[in-house]
């Protein structure tokens, strides 16, 4: 299914108090005094916590970029902000190389929903790196948490790490573009688990294949709609501007469904 949208372009005893420090933080909280989550709407580099309410569903997006000042703008993380509204759910925002912090805060949220008998439900998403990143989250899962539910899994132009900054990874996309049916090796075509409507209820992926740098493809098993544009200014950096309609109209029934079901 092809999408359009036209419409939106020291010393010994310092040495020892600080071993000493470390031993009670792993002991208290798996390092948690270490490195601690921000409060709700504080940002580090690696993480954003944006709502915390202790009921609902669990929102994670993770970023392609460093949760800086003056990075580009996240179109995922928007779409999930315009569609929770005034929702009650927990949402935070990942920078996709931090897997033990965002799994650690995924675990706490769902243990939370276990203690205070609601479902442990999730939605993660994401776009480029992140995409790629909430897929292997969305496995991680499956295979350690068998009771959580992952509502949904939302990728957008998922593409493999490293190997596209390489004249070979450009290379590889602009020859297996032009290849029917061919689903190169540069995307991460094998990282998303398949629905299987219990544990993960349902994978929809989004994907352009006009830039030759970075572009996504289709995957195994997820709803798959081909992004094209008749302006020629879709590219990788925008897929998630551009899908960002869509996006919020998968997010908002999904949430509905995390809701009801």
């Amino acid at each position: 299914m092809t999408r359009v949208n036209p419409y939106r372009s020291p010393s010994a005893e310092a040495a020892f108090l600080v071993v000493a420090l470390a031993a009670l933080a792993g002991v208290a909280g798996c390092g948690r005094e270490v490195e601690p989550f921000p409060e709700p709407g504080a940002t580090t580099e690696k993480q954003e916590i944006l709502r915390r309410s202790g009921v609902g569903p669990v929102v994670v997006s993770f970023a392609s970029y460093p949760l800086r000042p003056g990075a580009p703008p996240d179109g995922v993380k928007m779409a999930i902000l315009q569609a929770i509204g005034n929702g009650r759910c927990d949402v935070a925002t990942f920078y996709w190389s931090e897997r033990a912090l965002s799994m650690g805060w995924i675990q706490e949220q769902m243990e939370h929903r276990r203690r205070t008998g609601q479902p442990p439900r999730l939605i993660l998403a994401g776009h480029g790196l992140g995409a790629t990143e909430a897929a292997e989250v969305a496995r991680e899962i499956i295979f350690h948490d068998r009771d959580v539910e992952i509502v949904l899994l939302l990728t957008v132009d998922a593409v493999k790490t490293g190997r596209l900054a390489s004249p070979a990874g450009v290379a590889g996309n602009a020859i297996a573009k032009r290849i029917p049916g061919v689903n190169h090796s540069f995307t991460a075509y094998d990282a998303a688990p398949v629905p299987d409507g219990r544990q993960l209820w349902s994978h929809i992926n989004y994907y352009q294949t006009r830039s030759t740098y970075y572009h996504g493809a289709a995957m195994p098993g997820a709803e798959n709609h081909h992004l094209d544009d008749w302006t020629g200014l879709l590219n990788h950096g925008n897929a998630d501007d551009f899908a960002v309609t869509f996006l919020v109209n998968d997010l908002r029934f999904a949430l509905r469904k995390a809701v009801g079901r």
